[in-house]
This record gives structure tokens, C-alpha cells and sequence, in this order.
């Protein structure tokens, strides 16, 4: 039970990182600001403090359902945190990542409640390589909700050149070219390791096929390809938001590129909660 109460904690202080941040951005409160850093970090060492408990308790081992898109909310939450630390004007970052985070942290624990025993994944024991595959889309989830926050603060600032509001010299966000610069770096790592995550399932599923045909096995791979197709659309998405970014900047606009990336990291969110369904 302790477990479950730290995490509901994890959730909340996101929430509340995550409003002070937009009252902070939004109202340029600078005392909001500074507190919604402080509660983000805060939030951030509880859910590692989770994590770790997790981890070594007797429940199953990382690799489980609940726990994957456990260790993913954990994944967004430090990349966010180094944003934060390293940089001035990272609060965007918490923003638009605090919510995530705190969705996730939810779908996991009501993903053990559905299913209690769920803890335990036999699929590890079955295919190590099970372990960089999930690790890379772990580091490509991160990437991708970079690339996603960045658009996100795009449509925002270009909402208030719109508007000519003053506002706009005083967000403590990144400026707008260090926004284009940051999302499209982001997406083309991030698809360069979710490639090689893919590469890795695809090899798994191919040789899996072959040696259920040669045992004559009854049972059939059918389950994976929901999966199959949504990571082709997630790498598709990506794939499209990278070319139009670095090789056709003028061939759609600034917008178009920004919601496509947003799409993209929705996609992937919806393949991680289908993954560890």
C-alpha cells in the first residue's frame, strides 16, 4: 500500500507542477515559476524513490505490463528534470509533460488493479533481448515527448505572434528557433532508436514464426500484429515529421509540422499502452 499511495503522490505533485508551470508561463508569475520547478523535482525523486521499491519488491520484475508504462512515466519525468536543471527556460518542458506523466502513473495502477497478476512476465526468461527492445522504446518515447513539448510550445508562440501579444517577449520558454531546433534533433534520434527497437521485435517475431511452423505449433503470432501496425504508424508518423523537417522544411508549414509531431508521440503513447495491455 505504500507503494500505491507514493505513486498517487507522483501523480498529484505532477499535476500541480504542471499548473504552476502554466500559471507561471502564462500570467508571468516568476514565484510560480520557481515553485513549479521546485514541486517537478520534488515529484520527479518520489517517483524514482518508486521506482526503486518496485523494482526489488516481489511483485515481478520491471518488464510486466503495469510496471513498463510505469518505468516510461519514470523515463519522461527525468529527461524532463534534466531539461529543467541544465537549462533557463525548460519549464515548458514540465508543462506539457507533467499531465503525461501523471496519465500514465494512473493507467499503470489501474492496470494492476484490473489484473493483479500481471506482475509476472515469463516473456523475459523466454527472449533476453526483451530487455534492450523495452529500453529503446523507452529512450525513444523520451525523445519523442521532447519533440512533442517543443511543438506544442511552437503552436503556443506562434499563437501569440498571431495575436501580437506582448506576452511573447516575456515566456520563459526557449526561443522560437531553439523550439524547431530542439523538436526535429529529438524526433530524428528518437526514430533512429525506435528503428533499431523495431528491428529487434521483427527479428523476435520472424524467428518466433519460423520455429512455431517447424514444431507444427498449434497457437499463431496473431496477437502481435495490432502492435505490428501501430508501430508502423508511429515510425510512419515520425519518419514523415523528420523528412519534412530536415529535407522538406517549405513543403508544409510550421503548424502542419508541430501537430504531426504531437500525433506522432500520441501514437506512441497509444503503442506502449497497447504493448503492455
Amino acid at each position: 500500500m505504500v507503494i500505491f499511495y507514493a505513486e498517487i503522490l507522483c501523480a498529484l505533485l505532477y499535476g500541480i507542477a504542471s499548473a504552476l508551470a502554466a500559471h507561471g508561463i502564462l500570467r508571468d508569475r516568476a514565484a510560480s515559476a520557481r515553485l513549479a520547478k521546485i514541486v517537478f523535482l520534488v515529484a520527479a525523486g518520489l517517483h524514482s524513490v518508486v521506482i526503486g521499491m518496485e523494482s526489488v519488491s516481489t511483485d515481478g520484475t520491471l518488464l510486466s505490463g503495469p510496471n513498463i508504462i510505469m518505468l516510461a512515466s519514470w523515463v519522461l519525468a527525468v529527461v524532463t528534470s534534466v531539461g529543467l536543471v541544465v537549462t533557463k527556460r525548460g519549464l515548458g518542458f514540465a508543462l506539457a509533460v507533467g499531465p503525461v506523466v501523471a496519465l500514465l502513473i494512473v493507467v499503470s495502477q489501474w492496470l494492476k488493479i484490473l489484473d493483479p497478476t500481471a506482475a509476472d512476465n515469463m516473456a523475459f526468461y523466454q527472449w533476453p533481448l526483451l530487455v534492450p527492445h523495452i529500453v529503446l522504446v523507452f529512450i525513444a518515447c523520451a525523445c519523442f515527448a521532447v519533440s512533442a513539448a517543443a511543438s506544442g510550445m511552437l503552436l503556443y508562440q506562434r499563437r501569440l505572434m498571431a495575436r501580437r501579444s506582448a506576452k511573447l517577449f516575456s515566456l520563459a520558454t526557449p526561443a522560437f528557433d531553439t523550439l524547431t531546433t530542439i523538436a526535429r534533433w529529438s524526433a530524428l534520434v528518437g526514430l533512429i532508436v525506435f528503428s533499431g527497437a523495431m528491428l529487434i521485435g521483427f527479428t523476435h517475431m520472424v524467428a518466433l514464426s519460423a520455429a512455431m511452423a517447424q514444431s507444427h505449433c498449434a497457437g499463431g503470432i496473431g496477437y502481435l500484429w495490432p502492435r505490428i501496425a501501430l508501430s508502423l504508424l508511429v515510425a510512419a508518423a515520425w519518419g514523415a515529421y523528420a523528412v519534412l523537417s530536415f529535407l522538406a522544411p517549405c513543403a508544409v508549414g510550421t503548424r502542419a509540422r508541430a501537430l504531426l509531431s504531437i500525433g506522432g508521440f500520441a501514437a506512441t503513447i497509444a503503442l506502449i499502452a497497447l504493448s503492455a495491455g
